[in-house]
This record gives structure tokens, C-alpha cells and sequence, in this order.
């Protein structure tokens, strides 16, 4: 009977003309999640010592996206975030040129140069990317600008090169999927990652994926990035406190980007 009601309540935030759709809280997410959301608009995870998720949304494709990526990963750690953006606007779906505008966002991967995340080890702001481009492919590693688009495809592919103050410099692929009422990312190293001397994290073995769900009045997001790690003594941890790092400060940069597509601020 649950279930009815939410199907119901997603039939009838659908917004005439568009085709889009909205996903209440509670078919996505247990209702103590939506609970603690709603009154702190964030929840973060690490595991150091398992690569248990707890928190994916029942989103039945973005289940299986979660699923074959941890398979092909084999992680020892993980990490795990929730974040409720609350749109400015009274309009419960996103329209056409918000979806279009938040996904070019999101793809506009030199942006993410020069963003920071706060170090708990050194209680102090630190640089994440001190460069970040799309390049045209891992061997030639020509640059490329930002792609724009006017509708977003329903999956995209694309080579980036990031340079970050702990593995360096590095090539990721990244793939975008896109519905009427999601987004989802999937970040894979290319490059094997390296802490100093020290090969950390072998190639393929880091993978972290977002998804931004429609959901009404808010934008559901979640994050979650695992890697099967070096087991030298520290460097499990190292690695881990890196990854959660990096997902937060991503979730930072993402809420920009969803304040210029729904005209916040300004």
C-alpha cells in the first residue's frame, strides 16, 4: 500500500508538456534518512574497515549502477553522502532549462580547478585540483573545452586530466546518464594512483558516483566513492580520508551549480 502511494504521489508531481517527473523523499530514501535530512540536509559515511553502503537511493537503476561498480572494484573501503538542496523556486519539478542548465553544470569539468576541501587532519582549507580538463582521449591527452548542450544525452562519456595534491596527475574517465528525473555520474581512474613513490590505488580500482534526483521541491544527492586500496600500513586510511575529501568537496561545487540553474542568489 506504501509503494501505491508513492507511485500516486510521482504521478502527480509530473509537470504538463514536459515529460518530467518528480521523486518523493520517501520512495527514495528509509524514513529516518528523510528525517535526519530534512532537519540537518546532510549525512556522511566512512569505512575504513568494510565497503558496506547503507544509504543508496531505491532507485532500481541507479542500484544496479552502484552494484557493478563495487563488483568490478572488489573495494576494502568506502565512503558514503547525502545532501537535500532546497530549490528557491514554489515549482516542484525542474523544467526543461533548469535540467539542461544543471547538467551543463555539472559537466563543466575546469571548473573544478582551483576548489578546496577542509583537511580534519590539518584543520585547515587545502587546494583539491590544481588543474582540471577534458582532453580528447588517455593517449594523446589533447585538451578540450567544456561541451554544452541544449538537451542532455541520455549518456555521454568523456576523458578528464586532474592534477590533485595527493595522487598527482592523473587521467579519469568520466560517464553521465541522464533521465527525466535523474542524473548519474561515474568516475573511474584511468591512470593507476600514486602517493609519492607509493602505488596507493591500482588503475580502475577508485570509482565514485553521484546521483541527483529530482525530488520535488529538492534535489536529492548522493555520493559514494570506493577503491581497493594499498594495505601498507597507513595508506588504507590515507587513501579513504582522501576519497571522502574529495566527495565532499565535489557536493560543495555541486550546489553552486544547482544555485545558477535554479536562479539562486541572484
Amino acid at each position: 500500500m506504501i509503494r501505491k502511494i508513492w507511485v500516486l504521489s510521482a504521478m502527480f508531481c509530473i509537470l504538463p508538456g514536459t515529460g518530467f517527473f518528480a521523486l518523493p523523499l520517501e520512495s527514495l530514501l528509509p524514513e529516518t534518512l528523510v528525517n535526519q535530512l530534512l532537519q540537518s540536509g546532510a549525512i556522511d559515511r566512512e569505512r575504513f574497515d568494510s565497503a558496506n553502503l547503507g544509504m543508496v537511493p531505491r532507485f532500481v537503476a541507479f542500484e544496479r549502477l552502484i552494484d557493478s561498480n563495487r563488483r568490478s572494484v572488489e573495494p576494502n573501503i568506502a565512503s558514503e553522502s547525502l545532501r537535500l538542496y532546497k530549490k528557491p523556486s514554489s515549482q516542484e519539478n525542474w523544467t526543461a532549462l533548469e535540467r539542461a542548465a544543471l547538467f551543463n553544470g555539472i559537466l563543466s569539468i575546469s571548473t573544478l580547478q582551483g576548489i578546496e576541501y577542509y583537511s580534519k587532519s590539518r584543520k585547515a582549507m587545502r587546494l583539491l585540483y590544481e588543474t582540471s580538463t577534458i582532453i580528447d582521449g588517455p593517449v594523446s591527452k589533447s585538451p578540450r573545452s567544456d561541451p554544452v548542450y541544449t538537451i542532455p544525452p541520455s549518456e555521454l562519456g568523456i576523458y578528464v586530466r586532474q592534477k590533485d595534491l595527493t595522487f598527482g596527475d592523473n587521467i579519469y574517465k568520466y560517464t553521465y546518464y541522464a533521465s527525466e528525473s535523474s542524473f548519474f555520474v561515474v568516475m573511474e581512474n584511468i591512470t593507476s594512483l600514486s602517493y609519492g613513490p607509493v602505488n596507493v590505488v591500482g588503475k580502475n580500482k577508485l570509482n565514485s558516483i553521484i546521483g541527483v534526483f529530482d525530488a520535488g521541491p529538492y534535489l536529492l544527492v548522493y555520493a559514494a566513492s570506493f577503491a581497493k586500496a594499498s594495505m601498507l600500513p597507513g595508506m588504507k586510511q590515507r587513501v579513504g580520508e582522501s576519497i571522502s575529501n574529495r566527495a565532499n568537496a565535489l557536493l560543495s561545487w555541486f550546489t553552486i551549480k544547482a544555485d545558477r540553474a535554479f536562479g539562486k542568489n541572484g
